[in-house]
């Protein structure tokens, strides 16, 4: 746990998009017990609700928001809820975790207007308009950690979408904190490899997958949030998938895209 000291007066909160997902029910656990409430957005009211249920007592931390990141009307929840709960006075955001996210494999063309844009949003316009309306309520030592990928260093052939928007997450994260560096607000980009949550589907096209060097939320979350606290700037849990990334970021494009459409070409 951090050693930042309570102003009185001033509720701590955090503020964690995707909450009721797997890597998302993670983080609330990494860091309910150092904030007076936790704010709990995602999609799915009773997804929320049994998050909430499921920390008994300590459940009345939690306040499900149900917000849908692709539709941008939505963060104006975020904002009335900052007012309401009585502005920059009385709030502290102590965490902003934006681990919201969706994707799929598909051909581009395969993706329709509408799941173009709301995926694009979800990613990119929601973590930037989020970042932007929580800094205002946080100070030196508190925490921005934006989920991106590993898929942020290539560009992935049937992945083409979420590599994309996540390439743009990991950009967005580094670059953002660099802009608060003399605030003293910690900014740290995710980038993880293949994680076990229902987002990945056992099958596609008949055929099962078989995801390199998959590893549990549990894991993941806790590398980040102690990254965090370190006041790095990325997060990459497991060596190989270290060691993955770097090659992505260091050999020429041609090759690796070449070699992940030969990989992933079968399954769609």
């Amino acid at each position: 746990m951090d050693d930042k000291v309570s102003v009185a007066g001033i509720k701590q909160i955090a503020v964690i998009t995707g909450a009721s997902g797997g890597l998302g029910k993670e983080f609330v656990r990494q860091v309910i017990n150092e904030v007076d409430e936790l704010w709990a957005i995602g999609r799915n009211v009773q997804k929320l609700e049994s998050l909430k249920d499921s920390y008994g007592e300590s459940g009345s931390k939690i306040i499900p928001l149900q917000m849908d990141l692709s539709d941008t009307k939505s963060f104006a929840t975020l904002v009335k809820k900052l007012e309401a709960s009585g502005g920059k006075n009385a709030l502290e955001v102590r965490w902003l975790i934006n681990n919201a996210g969706a994707g799929r494999f598909a051909p581009s063309t395969d993706f329709s207007t509408e799941e173009l844009s709301g995926n694009i949003t979800t990613h990119c316009t929601a973590i930037a308009a989020l970042c932007n309306i929580c800094v205002p309520y946080m100070k030196a030592g508190d925490h921005i950690v934006n989920v991106s990928s590993q898929s942020a260093f290539c560009p992935l052939p049937y992945m083409n979408l979420y590599a994309a928007t996540k390439a743009f997450v990991y950009s967005y994260t580094r670059a953002l904190g660099e802009e608060l560096r003399a605030s003293g607000i910690i900014v740290t980009a995710v980038c993880p490899g293949w994680i076990k949550t229902s987002l990945l589907p056992e099958k596609l096209n008949g055929r099962k997958v078989n995801f390199p060097l998959i590893v549990t939320a549990d894991k993941v979350a806790a590398k980040a949030i102690r990254d965090a606290r370190r006041a790095r700037a990325l997060s990459i849990y497991r060596f190989t998938v270290r060691c993955v990334a770097w090659f992505q970021r260091h050999c020429p494009h041609n090759f690796s895209v070449w070699l992940w459409g030969r990989m992933v070409k079968k399954y769609v």
